[in-house]
């Protein structure tokens, strides 16, 4: 966008220096000219006084007009009479009709292929990036941009920037529909979706209407572990009082790399939400203490006796302790469910992966009733000391 801008500018300039560079030979050829007459004039007087033929005058003036052309920058030979113009260097007022036309024609093009409206979103980018940018000045931005894209509703560029202004003025819906649009001109983008969930959202109240819970779903279609999505979806759930739901996508949004700001709210939401589960629900809390150094990723699942297949799963960053719950929320899909089972034994496995089949090394529980509620502590051993 900037290189087109520029390009455009860089032509006019280049037209309007053509027309001025043009104007100025042509004044010097003038100068020439007139030069070049006042020395015949003189070669004539001189001729006159010394008696010099006619023809050895014509001659005289031949070679003097070649000897002149010679010191001259490009100018042809001069007629012998009238007014002297060179031959290929139009007069000025044909330079200026062509300086005019090639402005024109600079602007046209940029008009069609520049962007018109790049100052304005230049002052969208700084105003966005101002935390102390007042109401008044967003609003008439958002004005400014609205007609805008009211002219040019192609132009992706102007309706990202109207979003996020709306957003900054609370005005969610229309911050929607700007990134409806915008994700109709961009293909159905992720990261355009995104925001266009967060402004829906926030729109509904703090709730997932039809349409953007199509879009979410859209997402996790493409990407089934997406934190952002998993997190509207939670919060949805919590709204509606679905702690059960809420609690299951939050412990899946928590299996996938988050800063460690962002992992830390997460936590104390699925703690408070499990706070909100029926108290007499089946579960087993597991404490692992991981023994020497600790990997990137610890996995903790249930599964029956003697099986192989898990049927609930806690993926979290590895710490040297920390305790996970395993119950209903977090079970397998097209698995039985924990409670269905009343003997399943407890697996933790460190890795670097976070994939279970990548185990560095492993601790194995004893039988166990979910129904209990049982309370247990795994100790897994990582290198010197696993041997």
């Amino acid at each position: 966008m900037t290189g087109i801008w520029l390009g455009a500018l860089a032509m006019a300039v280049g037209v309007v220096t053509a027309v001025i560079l043009g104007a100025m030979r042509q004044a010097r050829v003038r100068d020439a000219n007139a030069t070049l007459q006042e020395r015949r004039q003189e070669l004539v007087r001189d001729a006159k006084l010394q008696g010099i033929s006619d023809g050895a005058l014509a001659e005289l003036e031949e070679e003097m007009a070649l000897e002149f052309l010679d010191g001259s920058a490009g100018a042809s030979r001069p007629s012998t009479g009238g007014e002297h113009n060179v031959q290929g260097a139009p007069p000025v007022p044909t330079l200026l009709g062509f300086g005019a036309l090639g402005v024109a024609a600079a602007l046209a093009l940029y008009a069609l292929w520049g962007a018109p409206s790049a100052p304005t979103l230049a002052t969208a980018t700084a105003l966005l990036q101002d935390a102390d940018a007042d109401a008044a000045s967003l609003s008439a931005l958002e004005r400014s941009l609205s007609a805008h894209v009211q002219r040019r509703s192609e132009d992706s560029d102007a309706w990202f920037y109207l979003g996020h202004l709306r957003m900054r003025l609370r005005d969610y819906s229309g911050a929607a529909a700007a990134f409806r649009t915008l994700s109709d001109l961009a293909g159905n983008a992720e990261q355009v979706d995104l925001m266009w969930v967060q402004a829906g959202f926030l729109a509904a109240g703090g709730r997932l209407d039809d349409e953007t819970r199509t879009v979410v779903e859209r997402v996790l279609a493409q990407a089934p572990e997406h934190p952002n999505m998993l997190e509207v979806l939670a919060m949805d759930a919590v709204r509606a009082g679905e702690f059960a739901a809420a609690s299951g996508y939050l412990d899946r949004a928590l299996r996938q790399p988050l800063t460690a700001s962002r992992r830390q709210l997460l936590s104390q939401t699925l703690t408070l939400v499990q706070g909100r589960l029926a108290p007499d629900r089946p579960f087993i809390a597991v404490t692992v203490n991981v023994v020497g150094t600790v990997p990137a990723w610890l996995t903790v699942f249930a599964r029956p006796v003697g099986a192989r297949m898990p049927v609930a799963v806690v993926r979290r960053p590895a710490k040297a302790t920390q305790t996970v719950l395993l119950d209903d929320t977090v079970s397998m899909a097209g698995m039985s469910a924990l409670s269905a089972l009343a003997e399943v034994e407890v697996v933790a496995r460190v890795s670097d992966t976070g994939v279970a089949m990548d185990a560095i090394a492993e601790a194995v529980s004893g039988p166990m009733n979910p129904m209990a509620q049982p309370r247990i502590e795994l100790e897994v051993m990582v290198g010197e000391a696993d041997s």
